[in-house]
């Protein structure tokens, strides 16, 4: 029944698209966040009647729903362009916007920043006019920068809140700026992001930090030289099994081989390896991989994780 709710929803959004959306975006393989923006410049803003925000004054109908559609495809184009100057004027004429507003109505239901879009994009002449307009925001700061640097990526539907990055998928839901910079390893824009203060280790969205999902052994250094403590912090000292549960091979290597962490450490009563085969991420996929590749460094199976594994391998056959 969700399924087909969502179907229909996903027609919906069609006229827009001229068949964009529904022909390339499904459950099971969602767009890239560059073929999601992409598609957000495709959108004829002429027909778009409603623009639903996150607070009630960020809600634009008719005429001023097209206006601000207008505004803020400017804008994404600007940043993936990489236009320092019409970025600026765009500033100086009041024509920008904290994170983009018509996701809700005419595209994938994704809420991004547009610090977020000069990241993906690697636009680093309007990340760099972005991110010094950008500082923490909460409800005890008297002077409020432009740019949340902490703002995260949201989706209203969290069945379709993912995308693509390489052959992985990922939730939106959680996800910041600094996180992006370390999963697409833009480790200049990583460490300056860090530099300005950026939150680096939320407890309340520990399976979507960038780092660990998929951050490198550079990602990691650099975290590690600006605060060592992250290793032996995050996820209660437990960062091997969120590795495992992802299915980052190359820090799951580095973790174990350079940085010395247990293999058969327990969190909750879980090893790594019990971690890698139970599909508890958010594909709902064992790594199958990455269980192998912690048999060959030396992690000890259990019965059931041998039991596990060989059902799984003779799936595969």
């Amino acid at each position: 029944m969700l399924h087909r709710y969502i179907f229909i929803s996903l027609c919906a959004f069609e006229f827009a698209f001229g068949g964009w959306f529904v022909e390339s975006w499904s459950l099971e393989d969602p767009p890239t966040l560059e073929q999601s923006l992409n598609a957000l410049l495709e959108v004829d803003c002429k027909k778009v009647e409603l623009l639903k925000g996150i607070t009630p004054k960020s809600h634009y109908k008719g005429s001023e729903a097209v206006k601000e559609c207008e505004i803020e495809q400017k804008l994404l184009r600007v940043i993936i362009e990489d236009d320092a100057q019409d970025y600026q004027k765009m500033l100086d004429n009041n024509q920008w916007s904290r994170y983009f507003l018509f996701y809700t109505t005419q595209s994938p239901r994704l809420e991004i920043t547009p610090l977020m879009v000069s990241i993906v994009f690697d636009s680093y002449n309007v990340f760099e006019l972005i991110l010094a307009e950008s500082g923490r925001v909460d409800l005890l700061t008297k002077d409020k920068p432009r740019f949340n640097i902490n703002r995260m990526m949201l989706d209203d539907y969290s069945s379709l809140g993912a995308f693509q990055l390489q052959d992985r998928i990922f939730d939106v839901n959680g996800v910041s700026a600094l996180d992006l910079a370390a999963m697409y390893h833009r480790y200049g824009m990583f460490w300056e992001i860090l530099k300005k203060g950026a939150e680096y280790n939320n407890r309340k969205h520990p399976n979507s930090n960038g780092i660990v999902t998929f951050g490198d052994s550079h990602i990691l250094e650099l975290m590690l030289y600006f605060d060592e403590s992250f290793l032996r912090d995050f996820g209660g000292g437990n960062m091997l099994h969120f590795v495992a549960r992802d299915g980052n091979m190359e820090l799951l290597e580095y973790l174990i081989k350079e940085k010395q962490v247990p293999i058969d450490s327990l969190k909750a009563g879980e090893t790594p390896l019990d971690v890698a085969l139970n599909a508890k991420n958010f594909q709902k996929k064992p790594q199958i991989e990455i269980a192998k590749k912690l048999i060959e460094l030396g992690a000890t199976p259990s019965e059931a994780n041998e039991r596990r594994l060989k059902r799984l391998l003779q799936k595969e056959q």
